[in-house]
């Protein structure tokens, strides 16, 4: 093989090329209609919202409750009564998952992979998404119970940026353990 000429076996594929771009630009595309529909549908059903609010409310208060803390649950907000007075932690749809669900849901929507591969992405991956987000609510409730000074850093920024690491990395390893390369079709 001299220089400037191709190497033996055909032309190697560039990563950055036309098709990987297409394909790229296919995602986004994908992925924006799947959130902006998924979006949209929690709009259109408040009451469903509502339900999931007062739902994820109640298991924070069933764990608080077994880890022996003493709260008054009415709707979706719970109340400590402390020594430094009331503290109440309201759950609003933002708190409950949702959101990051529907992004979740939407990355795996739009990802080039077979149906069964994503409904193993989507059977693993909402419940995950669930049992952490519960796992934040009962902390934020512990931290506004004991410093309630530090839950807008614990609540605004430690657990967010925490939850978009764990999303992000729960779609790596979806991609490297369940979603299998295709093999690509032979052109005659």
């Amino acid at each position: 093989m001299g220089q400037g000429k191709k190497p033996e076996g055909g032309e190697k594929k560039k990563l950055g090329g036309p098709a990987f771009r297409t394909e790229f630009l296919l995602f986004l595309v994908l992925f924006f209609i799947i959130w902006l529909l998924s979006y949209f549908l929690t709009r259109m059903l408040p009451g469903f919202v509502g339900w999931l609010q007062v739902a994820v409310a109640r298991e924070v208060a069933f764990c608080l409750t077994h880890i022996g803390y003493t709260y008054v649950l009415k709707e979706s907000a719970i109340t400590f009564y402390t020594a430094h007075g009331g503290e109440s932690l309201v759950v609003i749809a933002e708190c409950t998952g949702l959101y990051t669900s529907i992004i979740y849901f939407s990355i795996i929507g739009a990802y080039p992979a077979r149906i069964g591969e994503k409904l193993i992405g989507l059977v693993i991956g909402i419940p995950a998404i669930h049992i952490l987000n519960l796992a934040r609510m009962v902390v934020i409730s512990l931290v506004l119970y004991h410093k309630p000074k530090l839950f807008d850093f614990v609540h605004g920024y430690l657990w967010q940026v925490g939850f978009v690491i764990f999303m992000l990395l729960l779609v790596i390893w979806w991609m490297w353990k369940i979603v299998k390369p295709r093999t690509p079709k032979k052109t005659q």
